[in-house]
């Protein structure tokens, strides 16, 4: 977060300005007690089973200079800020307020071009793409992390300031009508959706109901819209939002050629006449980067900007980044639908290996009545794939493991919801030279694999 005063703060939501409030500097907004310092805005938000204002008190104590809390509960929360020289911002709901200082914070930066991203998968890889490739061309804000809902919007807006050029922020919803409120904040000029799919169906319901929904972004003074040109749902989305959506990909944009794969290594093709080698794995990485590179275009950026931009993409920590060693992990843990375990298991499938490939995949979470159908969809995935070694964890991934067990029974699949019995496993099982995948929803953890398999010699 770019650093303000608490006063600048105040004044977005029409308080009062005082010498205490222009004397404190915020550089971090957070909803989470056990991350403040000194220069942190506390918003107590409550919540379906948890109420931040019953963690005012540990915020203070971690250093926390100013608060943002309930009018309700003024009784309360006052004796914190009279014992500890505290300032809170009392009003009608914290998150209505920390979104409306948000929305007025981005409306000062005038010229600052918007660009949003959604979709089921790929956002945040996406948004790295393009924010790698603008940051060569002027100052961009782009999403903290994954701080892609409407309250991690809201948070991420105050990494613009008045020198940010772009803005890059994700858009990420998973309840009806959350994008509405999200674009209220931040209206991009250019918006894409890299797909739809499973991803939140338990709680959406169905999946135009999830395409409606993302199709939001899609807002009536949107400038340039994009979908990827495979969609199904372009015309379903065009038609309700009633927008011209513009497509990209592999066939609308010819001038990418000579598409090779690294592997693991990711990609090397020519973009106008330049080479490139790219280090995103995988076919879905590279789409990613089909979609970046347009909206990098249609801002204008050169060819130079954007190749060099390309170049310089890192994945993020647990989204198809490779770790390599005695043994190999591609880290794919940070999320998992049915869409991103296709994806990687192909990226698997066609990678190089010394030894043996070990597929160790953790439930899906959020699939509501769909769990069943979804995991059942995975374990077609893994036997197209041909793949054996095959470690799966949590009680939803049982349904995969009896889908699998129908066609074969033998030692090269496993089933536990007992996480020291999988460690357990992997690590008897896996030998120098060998690929091991981790993958499954955030819930799961399964990052915690990777040390023990790291140590392996």
């Amino acid at each position: 977060m770019r650093k303000v005063t608490a006063s600048y703060l105040a004044s977005l939501l029409g308080h009062p300005v005082n010498r205490t409030l222009s004397s404190i500097g915020i550089d971090h907004i957070t909803i989470d007690s056990r991350t403040c310092s000194s220069s942190s805005l506390f918003v107590a938000l409550k919540g379906a089973t948890l109420d931040g204002h019953d963690f005012i008190e540990n915020a203070i104590h971690m250093g926390s200079k100013l608060i943002l809390a309930s009018r309700k509960e003024k009784e309360r929360v006052q004796k914190y800020a009279d014992n500890n020289s505290v300032y809170i911002l009392y009003v009608e709901n914290p998150l209505s307020a920390l979104q409306l200082m948000a929305k007025r914070h981005i409306s000062k930066a005038s010229s600052l071009q918007k660009v949003g991203i959604t979709g089921s998968v790929g956002k945040t890889t996406t948004k790295e793409i393009l924010s790698s490739i603008l940051s060569g061309k002027g100052s961009t804000a782009k999403t903290i992390g994954n701080y892609n809902s409407e309250i991690g919007l809201a948070i991420s807006a105050f990494e613009i300031d008045q020198s940010s050029a772009y803005s890059v922020f994700e858009m990420g919803v998973d309840h009806v009508g959350e994008m509405s409120t999200m674009v209220d904040i931040y209206s991009p000029d250019i918006a894409l959706i890299t797909n739809i799919g499973l991803s939140h169906i338990g709680k959406m319901g169905s999946l135009s109901a999830i395409a409606l929904e993302k199709g939001n972004i899609f807002h009536s003074s949107i400038i340039h819209p994009f979908m990827e040109e495979g969609s199904a749902w372009q015309r379903f989305i065009s038609k309700k939002q009633q927008v011209a959506i513009k497509s990209f990909g592999f066939k609308t944009m010819p001038y990418i050629s000579h598409m090779k794969s690294r592997n693991l290594d990711g990609w090397s093709f020519t973009y106008k006449g330049e080479d490139v080698h790219f280090k995103g794995i995988g076919t879905h990485t590279l789409l990613d980067a089909f979609g970046a590179i347009k909206i990098a275009e249609t801002l204008g950026a050169s060819v130079i900007e954007i190749v060099e931009g390309l170049q310089e993409y890192t994945a993020m920590s647990g989204r198809s980044n490779v770790r390599h060693g005695k043994v190999t992990i591609i880290e794919d843990w940070y999320n998992s639908s049915v869409d991103s375990t296709s994806q990687i298991l192909k990226c698997v499938k066609s990678a190089p290996c010394n030894g043996e490939k070990r597929i160790v995949l953790g439930s899906m979470k959020e699939m509501g009545t769909f769990t069943k159908t979804a995991h059942n969809m995975v374990a077609r995935n893994i036997r197209n794939s041909g793949l054996e070694h095959i470690y799966l964890y949590g009680e939803e991934m049982y349904t995969t493991y009896s889908s699998l067990r129908s066609y074969r029974d033998d030692k090269s699949l496993f089933f536990t919801d007992d996480w020291e019995k999988l460690q357990s496993v992997v690590l008897e099982d896996t030998r120098k030279g060998d690929l091991v995948l981790l993958k499954g929803s955030r819930m799961m953890a399964m990052e915690r694999l990777v040390p023990a398999i790291s140590s392996i010699r």
